[in-house]
This record gives structure tokens, C-alpha cells and sequence, in this order.
């Protein structure tokens, strides 16, 4: 009878044992494939963090060559407009103004502008010439003796303290005004000389 009992407590313990055994090889089994699962989880989301990482280093690498590029077309352009406005001062700019202080050659223009208002010199024409006041004493022998033998009829010579070279003529009749300042002849001579001289600079 104790033979029994305990073959029974024997086959009762190795059978818990057995069970105890399957019960812990398969939690142990369902930690490892929730072990591997959170593995992989965790890189596919290290790859994903990489992945977003280095796009945006590319879209910041892209970014920057092109704000490069952008500033470094600017500040070339700026820095040939420099390049052509400097020309044009020391050469443009100092001839016209040179040859506006020469009064002989500012006289000529006069007769010449004048002329072209009036070509067959006919009478009742209504011309203003405004001259600087700087200039009243050099060109007063030419009003009096070149002007008044050319144009003896509708010229009224006027001087402006604000004008600082060349002159002005208004047609009145017309209601028109004709300027041929320094900055009237530098404007004209930009126009014509600006894309030759950027041509001579930039083969442009």
C-alpha cells in the first residue's frame, strides 16, 4: 500500500515537474520572441531616426549650397556694377565734365540747340535759355554779341543759382523744356557707353 502511495506522489511530482518544465520552456520561448520582436522594433526605429537624420542633412546641405550660390551671384553682380560705375566716373564722367567747363564748347551747343528750334530763323519764336548764375560774367559778351546777332527776337536769357552746369531751353510756345546738364549729358552717354563698356569688362 506505501508502495503504491508513493509510486502515485512519484508519478504526481514528475508529472507537475514535467508540466513546471513546458510551462517555463514556453514562457521562456514567448519572452524570447517578444525579446527579437522588441529588437527589431527598436531597429526599424533607430533606422528610421538615421534615415530622417540624414535627409535632413542633405535638405540643410542643399539649402546651403544654393543660399551660396544665390549670394555669390549677388555679390558678383554688385560687385561688376562697382566695377562699371567706377569706369564710367573716371572716364565718362570726368570727360563730359571737362568739356561742359570749356564755356567755347558750351557756347557752340547753345547756337546749335537754338538753331534747332528756330532752322530757317524765322521771327516770333519764344525761346527761354536758363544758364548758371555761376557762369553770368563768362557768357555775358556771348549773350550780348554771338546770341543777339543770331536771335534777335523771342529769346529770354535767364540765370538759377540751382543749376551748377550746362543749360536748359524751353520752347514756350510748346510748353516744353530741353535739358543739357551734366547730368542730362551723363545720362545720355551712360545709355550709349555702359553696354560697351560692360561688353570691354565682362564679355558680356
Amino acid at each position: 500500500m506505501e508502495n503504491k502511495l508513493q509510486a502515485l506522489t512519484d508519478k504526481l511530482y514528475e508529472d507537475g515537474l514535467s508540466k513546471g518544465r513546458e510551462e517555463g520552456e514556453r514562457l521562456l520561448r514567448e519572452a524570447e520572441a517578444q525579446a527579437a520582436k522588441t529588437i527589431e522594433q527598436a531597429r526599424e526605429q533607430a533606422k528610421g531616426i538615421v534615415d530622417a537624420a540624414v535627409r535632413e542633412a542633405e535638405d540643410l546641405k542643399k539649402n546651403a549650397l544654393t543660399e551660396v550660390n544665390i549670394t555669390s551671384r549677388q555679390i558678383i553682380a554688385t560687385l561688376k556694377q562697382q566695377i562699371e560705375e567706377s569706369l564710367m566716373e573716371k572716364t565718362v564722367a570726368a570727360a563730359v565734365h571737362a568739356a561742359l567747363e570749356q564755356k567755347e564748347f558750351v557756347q557752340g551747343l547753345i547756337l546749335k540747340a537754338m538753331a534747332a528750334f528756330n532752322p530757317e530763323k524765322n521771327a516770333g519764336f519764344a525761346l527761354e535759355l536758363l544758364l548758371p548764375e555761376a557762369d553770368r560774367e563768362a557768357f555775358d559778351k556771348f549773350l550780348k554779341d554771338v546770341v543777339g546777332q543770331e536771335l534777335k527776337n523771342g529769346l529770354e536769357v535767364k540765370f538759377s543759382g540751382d543749376l551748377q552746369g550746362g543749360f536748359k531751353i524751353t520752347d514756350k510756345g510748346q510748353g516744353y523744356r530741353l535739358g543739357f546738364t551734366e547730368e542730362d549729358f551723363m545720362a545720355l552717354f551712360e545709355e550709349y557707353a555702359r553696354p560697351r563698356i560692360k561688353k570691354m569688362l565682362f564679355n558680356a
